[in-house]
């Protein structure tokens, strides 16, 4: 069945620190990147919504906690209702971040609507909290923020907190060799499941896939899913374009293996891309690999 896929614009930065020198991130030009290659008319997707960037805030201030956590929740209201429109309509919305905050808004917008599962697709936990880490980026907490643990600024819009149960979420990519273990145990204990790229590279894509699309199937008290991907799970030796680049990850085939046996289920009403950075990649090499890549499995 053919998915009319419909593409959201959410170009911001707001969710990561600027760069050492002052200058903001550049995964907000993602949108407009793939666009240029070809994405957009490949998937005969139209563009829902175009976004304006939020304004990065000149002063460096954490909100109970989280960096700019008030223009993020401000961002995050608007999104929901784009995305919960394009979700009334009967269609898919796609949000090309953007930085990996853009969740928050598509998370908002999925609770409003009901109760859905999660796949969170990243090579970094993101489960960063006032509990853990006394001050974070949002996009260091995003899994935390979704499932209900942290700033209230973040955790409670609209009094929809969680917006995800936590046993309702799968976490797939983190690297085993990230200092952070106990924040993993953490996740555990919360009733996320939390699963590595090293189950890819011991068993292979299909096998990693299976224990995905099991989780899926087992977890019938959910309307449906969403995806997030945070370009990030790919391998460093593909995938430099990121703003935390990382070995020991997926890849390309192995990712479009995982994500057309997970789609394959039919329970798939939406996703997110986030992080990738075009500056970084001024031939666009890698962003015309990540665009085919997702053509092929969305199509």
């Amino acid at each position: 069945m053919k998915r009319d896929i419909q593409i959201i614009h959410a170009p911001t930065n707001i969710g990561l620190s600027r760069h050492p020198d002052g200058r903001e991130r550049g995964c907000g030009k993602l949108p407009e990147a793939l666009e240029k290659v070809g994405l957009h008319t490949t998937l005969g997707a139209q563009v829902f919504k175009r976004f304006e960037p939020p304004i990065y805030p000149k002063e460096r201030t954490f909100n109970d906690g989280a960096l700019n956590a008030l223009q993020v929740a401000g961002f995050s209201r608007e999104l929901a209702d784009v995305v919960e429109s394009v979700l009334d309509q009967g269609s898919f919305p796609l949000v090309l971040g953007g930085d990996c905050s853009v969740l928050v808004g598509s998370a908002l917008a999925l609770k409003r609507n009901g109760h859905f599962g999660l796949l969170y697709l990243d090579a970094h936990h993101d489960y960063y909290h006032k509990g853990n880490r006394d001050e974070a980026v949002v996009g260091g907490m995003n899994l935390a923020i979704v499932t209900g643990k942290g700033t209230e600024i973040l955790t409670n819009l609209g009094n929809q907190k969680p917006y995800f149960k936590p046993e309702h979420v799968f976490s797939f990519g983190i690297r085993q060799a990230d200092e952070d273990q106990d924040i993993f145990e953490e996740v555990r204990e919360s009733g996320i499941t939390l699963q590595g790229t090293d189950h890819t590279i011991k068993n292979g894509a299909e096998s990693t896939a299976a224990l995905l699309k099991g989780f899926i199937q087992k977890t019938a008290a959910v309307d449906g899913f969403w995806i997030h991907l945070d370009a990030d799970i790919l391998d460093a030796s593909i995938m430099s374009c990121v703003d935390c680049p990382e070995p020991e990850g997926l890849q390309w085939e192995e990712l479009k293996v995982i994500l057309k046996e997970v789609f394959s289920t039919n329970r798939i009403i939406g996703m997110n891309v986030t992080i990738l950075d075009p500056e970084l990649d001024p031939k666009f090499e890698v962003v015309k690999a990540f665009s085919n890549m997702l053509t092929d499995v969305l199509s």
